[in-house]
């Protein structure tokens, strides 16, 4: 019986190896053949980096792991039950849409987790996150042209990272059936070095409903006192309940007095000018 069992547990595995190609999709680079088609565990470890670039359906359901030094850089569509990112592994989800398809009633099943020294960075694509969420890691968001969706924002200590692009940095949204937020422990930070727009309101993260938001002394923001552009944060903290109002973290991009007053002498100036 113990080897009967023994046997099924390991079937029921399948790691990575890279034995024909960098695709994730093909099965001679996994040692039991490809994620979800009888196997029930992914591993991708041992420095390597894998490449999700067209749509990946399996025949059944599988959680995926990221360590042990690797990457996944992932553009197209597919779906897991649960992805872990150990430390020092990386998922990067450029475009497509990856999604963790609800499991649980109260969406509380193996969601996401980000371990300590593990990074998400979503830059792209058409995310959701069906499940619990919990970040010890790096959760990071770049640029402006992801969509991402989450049930039962955060848990955990780990880091919400928002990367502005020229434009702006897509939010966090915690919109679909039973959202909250658990990040109060949560740092985040915000790189607006690459900003280049005027006064703007951006959204980083909306629970949807109740739950607990960082402190404003959690945040660290920078590259956006540059150039005549400066910030100003709103916290929302609804600890009513449902119904009550939105967890929401705004971050407002404004001028700063200095460039206000600078425009103004300047439009004084035209006048007077105009004047003569």
């Amino acid at each position: 019986m113990s080897y009967i069992l023994s046997a099924q547990f390991l079937s029921a595995a399948t790691t990575w190896n890279g034995g024909t190609s960098s695709n994730f999709g093909t099965a001679g680079n996994w040692s039991s053949g490809s994620p979800g088609n009888s196997e029930q565990q992914a591993t991708i470890n041992n420095g390597n980096t894998v490449v999700l670039s067209s749509d990946y359906t399996s025949s059944s359901t599988y959680t995926l792991t990221v360590g042990g030094n690797s990457t996944l850089n992932a553009s197209a569509d597919f779906t897991a039950t649960g992805l872990t990112v150990q430390d020092t592994g990386v998922v990067n989800l450029t475009d497509g849409a990856f999604t963790l398809p609800k499991t649980s009633t109260n969406n509380n099943g193996a969601g996401l987790n980000i371990n300590s020294g593990g990074t998400l960075n979503i830059s792209g694509g058409s995310h959701i996150f069906n499940e619990r969420s919990i970040m010890n890691g790096t959760f990071r968001v770049t640029g402006s042209n992801a969509s991402i969706s989450m049930n039962q924002i955060g848990g955990g200590n780990g880091t919400f990272d928002f990367v502005f692009d020229a434009v702006g940095v897509s939010g966090v949204y915690g919109n679909l059936s039973f959202p909250w937020l658990s990040i109060g422990a949560t740092s985040v930070t915000v790189d607006g070095s690459s900003y280049t727009g005027g006064a703007a309101s951006f959204t980083l993260i909306n629970g949807n409903e109740h739950g607990n938001t960082p402190d404003a002394s959690n945040f660290t923001i920078s590259g956006l006192g540059d150039e005549g552009v400066g910030w100003t944060l709103d916290i929302t903290n609804n600890l009513g309940g449902s119904g009550l109002g939105n967890d929401i973290v705004i971050l407002n991009v404004i001028p700063e007095p200095s460039t206000t007053i600078l425009l103004g002498l300047g439009g004084l100036a035209l006048i007077l000018r105009r004047k003569k």
